[in-house]
């Protein structure tokens, strides 16, 4: 059989900055999103079909307030709401269509929001703030009840407009700048977030497929506790900035599938959906240089990322789908002249995780998969170059407007980073599995862009 992935991403957005006095600023901001997202297969005499949606409608007030020189309060309110199309599946062969009912999501998603930067003396600077989150879940739809296997013993149906069912959060937050002196500083923070929009994903080779699910009655908001600190220190009269940073993450009500569940055409997947914890650290390394033709940054990450779930693993700790222990930014700009600029930039990170098959074993002449630890291999590592030429307009101060050409390379030297790796039986010998990796189908991507601001 044959697959087709598409997927796109739409956004308006609309803002209005008002000055009340001196202290008092306000930004206004209406922002309409749409997130989409397909699969199609064909198999035998039949043709799958599976899309899915995010759209969503918000509207933010934000002020900020100079209290003093010394306390700029920031404090506003947002609401979102969430129309969600987790899966629209539909099945046709013969000359006849089957459509797979899903439930849709309808939720709103408010927030109330104050925090505070407050510089006591000269050497310290506070900044803490607190968060307030109300989510609801909004029908017309419908959902499943659960017995404790998993399986579904009832159906609920809910009106348009109906609140079934409401979250709250309370998110606190704490940093500290400390100023050494001139050049250096140490910073510390901590903070606590909730977050109602899930994320599971697919990490059994095959299609890249993730799945956003909201809270719901089934699916407890995700909630985090992060700590941080660092040290920053800037070299040869502030030319050089330089930091290293370290950070703990705690996660709980995290989701993740149960082992071989089945995600298309599957209109119970919350009933597939694992609930445990999860705990991230690692290390960040930083070097800037701000003056002179050649400018630019070096970024290097060590970091982990996993999962503990009772249901998946038996039980065992696991690498999260986006653990990548190793990433590397580098980003060079060298200007020739005020008008002749060329940039590099070169990312390195370490495979995704995933789940892969280790044997076979043979049942009615039907040849099936034994699989490994979940995410227990990864893909090949990511890599790739970009590069731009920057040739500015000459910038008469008589002119309406500026301009510049922009002509850049995406994959400078066409490196083939894995997309989807598919498990095939071996043509020869059936009890054998091939690799089967599948990239993008451009290798590298040249393009043209001209910028003007007036």
């Amino acid at each position: 059989g044959s697959s087709e992935i598409g997927f796109g991403n739409k956004t308006f957005t609309l803002r209005w900055n008002h000055l009340f006095s001196t202290k008092l600023f306000s930004n206004i901001t209406a922002i309409i999103s749409k997130y989409d997202y397909s699969l199609s297969m064909n198999q035998a005499s039949s043709k799958y079909f599976w899309k899915s949606s995010l759209k969503d409608h918000t509207l933010k007030l934000d002020f900020n307030y100079y209290l003093t020189p010394e306390n700029e309060i920031k404090f506003g309110v947002s609401s979102t709401y969430h129309d969600i199309d987790p899966c629209n599946a539909w099945i046709e062969g013969d000359g006849s269509s089957i459509t797979i009912p899903y439930p849709k999501n309808y939720e709103l998603d408010h927030a109330a929001y104050i925090s505070n930067q407050q510089k006591i003396g000269n050497n310290i600077t506070l900044k803490y703030g607190l968060r307030y989150s109300v989510f609801q879940n909004l029908g017309k739809t419908f959902s499943y009840k659960f017995g404790t296997d998993y399986s579904v013993i009832d159906t609920i149906n809910y009106a348009s407009g109906e609140i079934f069912n409401t979250y709250h959060a309370l998110d606190p937050r704490l940093g500290i700048v400390y100023n050494i002196n001139t050049k250096s500083s140490v910073k510390a923070s901590y903070s606590h977030k909730t977050q109602f929009m899930q994320l599971a994903s697919n990490s059994s080779g095959g299609m890249p497929l993730d799945i956003w699910f909201p809270s719901s009655p089934n699916i407890k908001p995700q909630k985090a506790d992060q700590y941080a600190i660092g040290y920053f220190r800037n070299l040869f009269d502030n030319t050089i900035e330089t930091s290293v940073e370290t950070y703990y993450k705690k996660m709980d009500n995290v989701v993740d599938f149960k082992d071989h569940a089945a995600l298309l055409m599957n209109p119970r997947m919350e009933g597939d959906i694992r609930i445990g914890t999860a705990k991230a650290y690692g290390i960040d390394f930083f070097i800037k240089k701000n003056d002179g033709k050649l400018t630019g940054w070096v970024s290097y990450t060590l970091s982990k990322v996993e999962r503990k779930i009772r249901e998946i693993n038996f039980g065992k700790s696991y690498p999260a789908p986006y653990d990548k222990p190793n990433n590397i930014n580098i980003i060079l700009n060298y200007e020739f002249t005020k008008r002749f600029m060329v940039s590099a930039n070169w990312i390195y990170a370490s495979g995704t995780p995933m789940t892969a098959p280790v044997g076979t074993w043979e049942y009615m002449n039907n040849v099936n998969k034994i699989y490994s630890s979940r995410n227990g291999y990864r893909m090949s590592d990511y890599h790739r170059l970009d590069l731009s030429v920057t040739l500015k307009g000459k910038g008469r101060a008589d002119r309406f407007w500026h301009g510049e050409w922009v002509f850049s390379v995406y994959n400078a030297y066409g490196r083939h980073n894995d997309w989807v790796i598919n498990f095939i039986q071996d043509k020869n010998d059936p009890t054998k599995m091939v690799a089967q990796r599948m990239y993008l189908p451009f290798v590298f991507f040249p393009s043209i862009t001209y910028n003007f601001n007036f």
